[in-house]
């Protein structure tokens, strides 16, 4: 009895000692203007936040204990870090959004500097490529593409050995491989490898519901249909049936009234409706995540003729797998897809080998 007691007292203390390693301190100093202000720990798998802290002295201060590492952010006014939770004290340096102080925290870091860098290497290399004066447009284009191609391969070689990890850097990893991949295809390159961890973490899990939407949804597939019930100007249901598969080419623009780029992509899509012929090419607009008023109220400031679909909501985003907008996408006239994301002088370069204008 003596030793069953003994054994059971030790088991105990085992369980404690596990418990008293879980626990975690999440440490950051701010400036004293933001004390008295809430400090919110964001849970990214669940989109929720899990818990808050009051700025105090210029510092604010999480406590509590963690099952397994996750992937967090602090979000503080406009100001935030990313972090991993996982036990230990993780000091949250908001000036350069990471943390460290932790194992994994600070092999995040060291992640985070090279994926940086990838990131700004495409990016002078293009913008680079914009500023060219002696290029021609098409040659931009191309060399911008190619620039694009050669960095998707050096994120993959990048992220691939990280993509397998059982734990939040992983899926990190594979998050971010999510926003880079442009296909279907490129995204399965690196999803088949990623681990179970990865592969369930919700951000993940949307992404992957947004990759399968594309591939439904690719050029030379038929095209979606979908009906928003108060899409007219009078309230009623209109579908894009009502308007695609009906024998001529359809220039769709999925947009915003809120949305920067959309309004600076309106003059493109206004020359395109000024050079075709309604015979030829027509044009929709299709306003996704957006109030009808203020929809109805950018129609009328930036002046756009063509017919649109108001209160559409996230119904095509989600039908279409688009991640960003404005995306406009080219149907044929038998709805096929022909083309997406098209944008600019592109847009119009597609429509000319099309159509001959």
């Amino acid at each position: 009895m003596k030793t069953a007691w003994l054994y059971g007292s030790l088991l105990a203390m085992a369980f404690a000692s596990c418990a008293r390693d879980r626990s975690y301190t999440i440490e950051g100093e701010v400036d004293p203007s933001f004390n008295g202000k809430t400090a919110y720990l964001f849970d990214y798998h669940n989109e929720s936040v899990s818990d808050s802290a009051v700025v105090t002295d210029g510092c604010f201060l999480f406590t509590g204990s963690v099952v397994r590492d996750s992937i967090r952010r602090i979000d503080l006014g406009e100001e935030y870090a990313n972090l991993i939770l996982e036990p230990g004290r993780i000091v949250v340096h908001m000036e350069t959004h990471l943390a460290g102080g932790t194992p994994l925290n600070d092999t995040r870091t060291a992640y985070q500097m090279r994926f940086d860098s990838l990131v700004n290497h495409v990016k002078e290399t293009c913008e680079r490529l914009r500023a060219d004066s002696t290029l021609d447009e098409m040659v931009r284009q191309a060399r911008i593409r190619m620039a694009i191609d050669e960095a998707t391969d050096r994120f993959a070689a990048f992220l691939r050995p990280y993509v397998s990890r059982e734990d939040a850097l992983g899926a990190t990893a594979l998050w971010n491989w999510a926003f880079i991949a442009r296909t279907p295809e490129e995204f399965d390159a690196l999803y088949a490898d990623g681990s179970d961890y990865a592969r369930n973490f919700g951000p993940v899990v949307n992404m992957a519901s947004v990759f399968e939407a594309l591939g439904k949804t690719a050029e030379g597939m038929p095209f979606t249909d979908f009906t928003v019930p108060t899409g007219t100007v009078d309230s009623t249901a209109v579908s894009l049936s009502d308007f695609v598969g009906r024998g001529k080419y359809v220039l769709v623009d999925f947009w915003a009234s809120w949305c920067g780029p959309c309004r600076a992509e309106m003059p493109t899509i206004r020359e395109v409706w000024d050079r075709y012929d309604r015979s030829q090419l027509d044009i929709l607009g299709v306003a996704v995540a957006d109030d009808r008023a203020a929809t109805l109220k950018a129609i009328e400031e930036l002046g756009l003729p063509w017919p649109q679909i108001l209160e559409a909501g996230t119904i095509p985003i989600d039908l279409y797998g688009i991640n960003g907008i404005p995306h406009i996408i080219l149907f044929g006239p038998d709805g096929t897809i022909v083309a997406r994301n098209l944008r600019g002088e592109e847009l119009k370069a597609r429509l000319a080998e099309l159509l001959g204008k």
